[in-house]
């Protein structure tokens, strides 16, 4: 099957401050829903984004959602073995044993996930437990359902535990159009297919992945955005200044973390003569099979410099150990804090000791 893709847009009708925005991707391995939703909670702005993963057959395999929201970043994976077992960020998640479905709370979208794998015949129904992901709470709790098949493309939405019951108007794909004074689909169409979105939500993960498990609080916490003071340093001790941004987002699945450093700032750049060393670089940081020893590949095209390193976290500091130049070369996360740390460069003398090439005072400019 060629891939069939399309992008809708829904707005939230009871409140009209609410929105949402998917991307459907289907082939023959399966369907994949990516989407983002911005809603008004309580007068405070919150942002969700997600991913699901679904086989050929519509059953839910791995979910991926984060959410900002009142200065806070929180994030959850899920994985369906397709057989009712369910794993929430790693461990086995025995309340949601025999849930078919996911249902994030937040979103119309999913409900298209039972439509096209039920299909009840019109005049019957079709009952579930789902794995109901809540907002801003973000917990998942089974739901039992139920879908009320009424007309060609209009079902009858229940949840059994409570009174809520609201009909859905759906398309030839099974995606809501109309959701009984709660969502309106207000925009359906080709998406867009620009390199750098796309490179984007197949590269970036809104979490580590399940596999990593303890070991990914060793660098979880740098995750965001980061401004601060740069200190590039002559063999003289003499010292150039400046700023750089960086930033850093758990890539590949979540297997890995890619950051962005870049000093000068962006619009600080222009001219020839910047006040520190130039560098718009690249690292990518993932976890060796010891489940302890994170390895370090670093990339800074304007030189050509390429650094492998490799550390740990040890008593609050992380220490990386390499080569640059040709020398011993060694970086370190220091004086770490929720919002601030200092990155300090050192290499090697002829005599055995370190010299302090370059240090940069970070501090946190997006919410964690």
């Amino acid at each position: 099957m060629t891939p069939k893709m399309r992008t809708l847009m829904w707005r939230r009708d009871w409140d009209g401050n609410s929105m949402e925005q998917a991307t459907v991707r289907r082939d023959d391995s399966g369907i994949e829903i990516a989407g983002t939703v911005l809603l008004a909670e309580k007068g405070a702005p919150l942002r969700v984004e997600y991913r699901v993963q679904c086989d050929a057959g519509w059953i839910t395999r791995r979910v991926e959602v984060s959410q900002d929201f009142e200065g806070a970043t929180q994030s959850l994976t899920l994985l369906h073995d397709g057989a009712g077992n369910w794993r929430l960020n790693g461990a086995a998640a025995p309340a949601l044993s025999g849930c078919t479905d996911i249902d994030l709370g937040v979103s119309p979208s999913t409900n298209a996930l039972p439509v096209n794998r039920l299909r009840p015949a019109i005049g019957e129904m079709a009952e579930i437990r789902a794995a109901w992901v809540r907002f801003p709470e973000m917990i998942v709790t089974a739901a039992p359902q139920a879908y009320d098949r009424l007309a060609e493309r209009r079902y009858r939405y229940r949840n059994l535990d409570s009174d809520f019951k609201a009909v859905m108007e759906v398309d030839e794909d099974g995606f809501p159009i109309g959701y009984e004074g709660i969502w309106t689909r207000i925009a359906d169409g080709a998406p867009a297919r620009g390199l750098p979105h796309a490179l984007a939500a197949a590269l970036f993960s809104p979490g580590p992945s399940p596999e990593l498990g303890e070991s990914a609080k060793a660098f979880d916490w740098v995750i965001g955005g980061w401004r601060g003071e740069v200190f590039d340093y002559a063999e003289d001790g003499t010292a150039r200044t400046g700023e750089g941004e960086w930033w850093f987002s758990w890539a590949l699945e979540g297997r890995a973390i890619q950051d962005i450093w870049i000093a000068p700032p962006r619009g600080e750049r222009e001219g020839g003569d910047l006040p520190v060393r130039d560098r718009y670089s690249t690292t990518l940081r993932w976890l060796d099979g010891d489940g302890e020893t994170w390895r370090i590949l670093w990339l800074n095209p304007v030189t050509g410099v390429l650094n492998r390193l490799s550390g740990r976290l040890t008593d609050g500091r992380i220490v990386l150990e390499g080569e640059e130049y040709g020398r011993p070369a060694r970086w370190s996360f220091n004086d770490i804090t929720p919002d601030s740390f200092v990155w300090r460069g050192e290499s090697q003398q002829e005599d055995g000791s370190w010299r302090l090439d370059a240090e940069f005072r970070l501090r946190r400019i997006t919410p964690r």
